[in-house]
């Protein structure tokens, strides 16, 4: 059987003890998911799974007060389905900091969301707070495990996945619990870098689509994939995708959950571990779309943000405008090596980009465009916005991590428009603003900032 996530050190092999399987940390070369002292135990006999209903009803759903959410708000992950960090929203001229507030200690918040005058935000301790845009606590709800991406906002609601192994839907406007389902096959919690979380976390965020919750369960591909689709509202299971991760029985090999969950080519994806760089999905039925590979060697690396923060906090974009000129910064998946921002003239007609692996960013195929200009000031970045004519950046410089900054970016010419300090990095994807411009930041020392446009400033 082929184990894809993990290797041990090449020198001492996998330690068989006390009916247990043990690897050592090792990082190297190989096309590695998992990294650290990991340790397998025989299948539970008898297990439950399957015996307990999976959706749990929550207080009333009706009456659920209106949330008004406007056109422009950012109410998904780095902004849509997509993850395309893009916004229709003008970035300001000039911003000033307008209130800050400490949403956890000692653990990381996730990237912030924000609509009808709201912000939500989630943290490592498993609790969903909710602010007004005055920075107002409205309240405060918690799960049973680990949040590593934000909610998704939609009917009225926000919807978010936990390490417990659950998925949520709360009333936006009072964070009463509507419903939670289960998505993992049982209840069965293992420790995981300091947390007890469940062996098959709901640990790649949410995606709503057209009246659906989109989640998925899972670490590893040998303990099981799991897929769901719910209704956004009665939170009743209309399709479910148990069997991906043994895709191919022969090896025991299948897709992993490595990867934040998007919809990309009318299918629901994310990154799928060693052997399956991209986990597919057919958006109705949930049919995997992948083909089973009978082979028992990885070709693809992951350093999956909510397990390696530190690794996979750092962020790419690839943006073409309407002229063709395409906005680039490539980070590599462990966070190691990283382009300068710059910005490429168009290809000409009839040529096409080539694709990127998501595993390998950095390489390229055939002979890059010119470009129009770069950032010389080496900078790595782990938010970006992208609007018609700016670019809301977070990062650091390469060889200064500790001056953080938030910056807005002249896309004609690359020049830096406004600069603010940031008390820490922002997390991963940890930029929104909404439909009033208004501009919230998270920060790796878990403070939630909001900026505003000064008015009395224009260019």
């Amino acid at each position: 059987h082929h184990i894809a996530p993990m290797r041990p050190p090449c020198q001492d092999g996998v330690i068989i003890s006390n009916g247990h399987l043990y690897w050592g940390p090792w990082m190297c070369g190989c096309q590695l998911s998992l990294y650290g002292n990991i340790a397998l135990g025989p299948a539970t006999p008898g297990s439950s799974r399957d015996s307990d209903p999976a959706l749990m009803p929550g207080e009333s759903s009706d009456d659920v007060p209106p949330l008004n959410i406007a056109p422009g708000d950012w109410t998904s992950y780095r902004g849509d389905n997509a993850r395309s960090d893009v916004t229709s929203v003008r970035i300001p001229d000039v911003v000033q900091p307008d209130w800050k507030r400490q949403v956890c200690v000692n653990e990381l918040p996730t990237a912030p969301v924000a609509a009808g005058n709201m912000v939500f935000i989630a943290d490592r301790t498993g609790a969903v707070s909710a602010f007004d845009s005055q920075g107002n606590s409205v309240w405060k709800t918690w799960t049973g495990g680990p949040i590593y991406f934000p909610p998704a906002i939609a009917h009225d609601r926000v919807y978010v996945g936990s390490a417990d192994g659950r998925v949520y839907a709360m009333a936006a406007r009072t964070g009463r619990v509507l419903w939670s389902y289960r998505v993992a096959p049982e209840d069965r919690l293992i420790p995981v870098y300091g947390n007890l979380i469940s062996t098959w976390p709901v640990a790649g965020g949410v995606i709503v689509h057209e009246g659906s919750v989109y989640a998925a369960a899972g670490i590893a591909h040998y303990d099981g994939t799991h897929v769901v689709r719910l209704d956004a509202v009665t939170g009743e299971a209309l399709a479910t995708s148990r069997d991906s991760g043994r895709l191919a029985p022969e090896v025991n090999g299948g897709v992993s959950m490595q990867g934040n969950l998007r919809i990309t080519d009318g299918e629901l994806q994310f990154e799928g571990g060693g052997v399956y760089e991209t986990a597919r999905y057919d958006l109705q039925t949930l049919s995997c779309l992948n083909t089973p590979l009978n082979q028992v060697t990885s070709g693809f690396r992951t350093a999956f943000y909510p397990y390696y923060p530190e690794y996979g906090k750092y962020v790419s974009v690839e943006h073409t405008f309407p002229d063709g000129s395409t906005l680039c910064h490539d980070a590599s998946y462990e966070g190691s090596v990283f382009t300068n921002l710059a910005l490429e003239a168009a290809l000409p007609a009839g040529e096409s980009r080539p694709r990127k692996e998501l595993s390998n960013w950095l390489q390229r195929r055939g002979k890059a465009p010119p470009q129009l200009w770069q950032d010389s000031t080496n900078r790595r970045f782990t938010g970006f916005i992208v609007s018609n004519d700016r670019l809301l950046a977070a990062g650091h410089p390469d060889e200064a991590p500790e001056q953080a900054f938030l910056a807005a970016i002249n896309i004609s010419d690359g020049s830096d428009l406004w600069v603010v300090n940031l008390p820490a990095d922002a997390v991963k994807g940890g930029t929104a603003i909404d439909a009033s411009g208004r501009i919230y930041v998270a920060t790796e020392d878990g403070q939630l900032l909001c900026f505003r446009s000064t008015p009395s400033i224009s260019r």
